[in-house]
């Protein structure tokens, strides 16, 4: 099956992906052009998506995630960037760390948009503005951080 390469997010083509792994893709959106992607690379994208997905959809995603004991990795592609308050990026963030195995990496793609640090609603939805250093701290409290580049934080879930 064929898929749309533009709308593979960036951070999924930087990453060197291990196969037989099973990623949760926290708000990967309603296409599946990133799961074919990763498929191609023997990896199972679980997609979670509460604004794109049906509550089934997703309720299964958790079941599956925590019956393997969690998954191997997890990517917020450009996710946090679209979240209007900090408690809710943190929530997300928590979220992340619970579901995923321990040393298993997160991958947090963001949109820095104007780079104003003025959030603001634009014809897609909310963009926060922020640059990729003003989500770091937010990023340590559950994850230790092992690099920044390309619009990408990469951490791990240090248990």
């Amino acid at each position: 099956m064929a898929y749309d390469s533009a709308k593979v997010p960036s951070i999924f083509k930087s990453i060197k992906w291990r196969a037989f792994t099973v990623n949760l893709d926290i708000g990967g959106g309603e296409f599946e052009d990133a799961t074919m992607y990763l498929a191609e690379r023997d990896v199972t994208n679980l997609v979670y998506d509460p604004d794109n997905r049906s509550a089934e959809h997703n309720r299964d995603v958790i079941v599956r995630v925590i019956a393997r004991g969690g998954s191997d990795s997890v990517t917020l592609a450009n996710v946090l960037n679209i979240i209007p308050g900090w408690q809710d990026r943190d929530a997300i963030l928590y979220y992340s760390n619970f579901l995923a195995k321990s040393n298993a990496p997160i991958y947090i793609g963001v949109f820095e948009g104007d780079k104003s640090g003025r959030g603001r609603m634009t014809d897609t939805g909310w963009q926060s503005n922020l640059q990729l250093h003003e989500y770091l701290d937010a990023v340590s409290n559950r994850f230790k951080i092992v690099s920044t580049a390309n619009n990408m934080i990469t951490a791990i879930k240090d248990e």
